[in-house]
């Protein structure tokens, strides 16, 4: 274990082994940190936050503050980082409103949020998601695996972002984004499916072609309703179950239209 001198740790921190802790960082509340992390000076992680293996946390990044949210009453909540992630410079992770609910935010393992990405209050990030510079996620989005949401991208409280999307630089998203989907613009679009994605994750030939399919009933002009009961007659396979999974719950926000 390496912690600078200039490091400050507060009573109920717990370090696990192998920790590294560089200058002038700050640990001043309820605070688990496991084995073989790293964090950069000047982090300042409070409240309730746990921080999972072999995670490293780069300068100027602030974990466990308050949320930017009128309701919070102080009310502790935990802030949950995964395994293996990485947060670049002067990331943001925000405590969420109801913890004594149990209400959580949720940082996935191996995720990379790259610098000054902000993820707010009851935020949920799955595994493997990338953040790139300067985006940020209101209150209550959540982001499912492999989803990839490039620079100064903006999500709108509530809204979904299904697995292995990709979502274009500068995008506004304000409706949920199903899985398997490139996005862009503002308001976000869909633009067909994230090919190049799903070819680099290896998903076959015969998956993105049933993928296309599903696409192409859910925008082919038809009621939602109709559309789900299409896909569903669809061969039984775990993508498509997913895919209609995510479309049903598109309650609050609605799911994004698609260009021409």
């Amino acid at each position: 274990m390496s912690i600078h001198p200039t490091a400050v740790i507060g009573p109920e921190v717990v370090l696990g082994k192998d920790v590294m802790i560089h200058p002038y960082a700050v640990l001043d509340g309820k605070i688990t940190v496991g084995d073989g992390c790293e964090i950069g000076p000047f982090v300042h992680l409070t409240g309730w936050v746990t921080i999972g293996k072999n995670t490293k946390i780069y300068a100027g990044a602030a974990i466990g503050t308050p949320p930017q949210d009128y309701s919070f009453d102080g009310t502790p909540g935990l802030v949950e980082i995964g395994e293996n992630c990485v947060l670049r410079e002067y990331v943001t992770v925000h405590t969420p409103v109801r913890g004594a609910e149990g209400e959580k935010t949720i940082v996935g393992d191996n995720c990379f949020l790259m610098a000054n990405s902000h993820v707010a209050h009851n935020v949920k990030l799955g595994k493997n998601v990338v953040l790139a510079n300067g985006c940020l996620l209101a209150g209550y989005v959540e982001v499912e695996d492999f989803a990839f949401l490039s620079g100064n991208s903006a999500v709108h409280q509530h809204c979904r972002i299904g697995a292995y999307v990709m979502v274009g630089g500068l995008t506004k998203v304000v409706q949920d984004v199903p899985p398997y989907v490139l996005c862009d613009g503002s308001p976000a679009m869909a633009h067909g499916l994230n090919v190049v994605g799903l070819r680099r994750r290896g998903f076959t030939q015969e998956q993105r072609t049933m993928l296309k399919e599903l696409y192409r009933i859910l925008y082919s002009g038809i009621s939602l309703r109709e559309a789900i009961a299409k896909m569903k007659a669809m061969e039984t396979d775990p993508l498509v179950a997913h895919f209609v999974e995510f479309v049903e719950k598109a309650e609050k926000r609605g799911i994004i239209s698609a260009s021409e």
